[in-house]
């Protein structure tokens, strides 16, 4: 059963396993490309969903052809010894739409900072001002450590427990994910100086239906020519993130009680309690979650570009991705979604 009538409509309506032995090649497996707009079939809440479709490779009694999913999700799917399924990469979404829009990437996972904190810091209070340049100054380690591999973050999970599975249970995922996906910085990660300036960040407006303004921004934070070179021995604020990719820049806080890894819901949650002092979600929607919460919030730092990727499950015949083809994706209408329509949905 698929999708005539929204094809018509469609115009109108415009972060586990170990699994140390297996390959995170994420390079794209097919120059095929669709006739006609492709429509989703099914929508699961978040990333972590996706994974059951992909070793199953069947949603109730439909078999599932495609799963939009990102890593490590993908590679703990392809990692399982007990999927049911042929996984490959079909195509990577981020590589296409870079080479449609002429840009990087699409932007991703963001950290937010508190506006109430960020005016402290430009009133040039000291004791606020050092803790987060110490902050930022150990989140950027971390961000260029995983962006060229992630030895240290692999580390800090292994010297946080030697249990795989109190890691997956902390941060979604296990230090051999990152060890083996990180090799070709497969989440994407985003080294401070990379971060797109404004005019970079206009860049996506189009595509995505977004905009970042200036004054979305801790200008005097975000700036990707200031480098913050002190790093926090420990983590001195509440921090709140979902568990998987972006977790792992937090890997050496990850025995303190201030480390929130949680639902994205939960973050989601966290625009509006304000309790937390900085928080890590889809940066677009984390903007708007933000002025819908009396700008309670300030982008601060993108922190990945878009892993995103059709894995086929090997249930695809002639292995072309059509509308015969029942697809899974995540996040309906976040930012992962939007990039996929931006691709494929025209």
């Amino acid at each position: 059963m698929k999708k005539h009538i929204l094809l018509l409509l469609l115009p109108l309506l415009l972060a586990s396993c170990n699994g140390e032995g297996t390959s995170s090649n994420a390079s794209s497996t097919s120059d095929k490309e669709p006739s006609q707009a492709i429509v989703v079939d099914r929508y699961v809440s978040d990333v972590a969903s996706t994974a059951p479709f992909m070793v199953a490779g069947m949603d109730g009694d439909k078999k599932v052809d495609y799963v939009i999913s990102s890593h490590p999700v993908i590679f703990s799917a392809m990692s399982n010894e007990n999927k049911k399924t042929n996984l490959s990469i079909y195509a990577s979404v981020a590589e296409k739409f870079s080479q449609k829009y002429a840009t990087e990437g699409f932007p991703q996972a963001g950290l937010f900072i508190k506006t109430e904190l960020y005016n402290q810091y430009v009133s040039n209070d000291e004791s606020t001002v050092t803790k987060v340049n110490s902050f930022l100054g150990s989140f950027d380690a971390a961000c260029k450590d995983l962006a060229s591999g992630g030895t240290q973050a692999v580390a800090a999970l292994n010297s946080y427990s030697s249990d795989v599975e109190e890691q997956k249970t902390r941060f979604g995922f296990a230090a051999g994910v990152i060890k083996n996906v990180q090799k070709d910085n497969g989440l994407a990660f985003l080294e401070h100086e990379k971060n797109p300036d404004v005019a970079g960040l206009e860049k996506f407006s189009a595509p995505l239906s977004i905009s970042i303004q200036e004054s979305d921004l801790a200008t005097s934070l975000y700036d990707p020519t200031k480098a913050f070179n002190t790093k926090a021995e420990s983590l001195e604020f509440k921090v709140t993130c979902p568990k998987g990719a972006p977790a792992a820049a937090f890997a050496s806080f990850a025995a303190s009680d201030d480390l929130n890894l949680t639902t994205p819901d939960n973050v989601k949650g966290a625009f509006s309690t304000k309790n937390s002092d900085f928080i890590v979600f889809d940066s677009v929607n984390g903007v708007k979650l933000s002025k819908a919460n009396q700008n309670a919030y300030k982008l601060v730092r993108m922190v990945t570009f878009g892993n995103l990727y059709i894995v086929a499950t090997g249930n695809d015949e002639d292995n072309t991705l059509s509308n015969d083809d029942y697809i899974v994706s995540y996040g309906e209408n976040l930012v992962p979604d939007l990039a996929f329509k931006a691709v494929y949905g025209e």
